[in-house]
C-alpha cells in the first residue's frame, strides 16, 4: 500500500506573521496595470510590503 503524498497529509498549520507594531500580517491580492500582485499589509498600522518576511 502506497503511502500518503506530503500533499494529502492533515494537519498542515498555516504559519502567521506579526508586525513590529503589533498586528497581524495579512496577504491581500491587488489588480494593478493588468497584472495581479500579491501584498502583505499590517491590519494595525496600514504598513504594505511584497512579502511578509520584509516587515522585520
Amino acid at each position: 500500500m502506497a503511502a500518503a503524498s506530503k500533499n494529502a497529509r492533515a494537519g498542515s498549520a498555516k504559519q502567521k506573521f506579526f508586525c513590529s507594531c503589533g498586528g497581524e500580517i495579512k496577504m491581500k491580492t491587488l489588480f494593478e496595470g493588468g497584472k495581479l500582485k500579491n501584498m502583505a499589509e499590517c491590519e494595525k498600522c496600514k504598513r504594505t510590503e511584497r512579502r511578509p518576511s520584509d516587515f522585520k
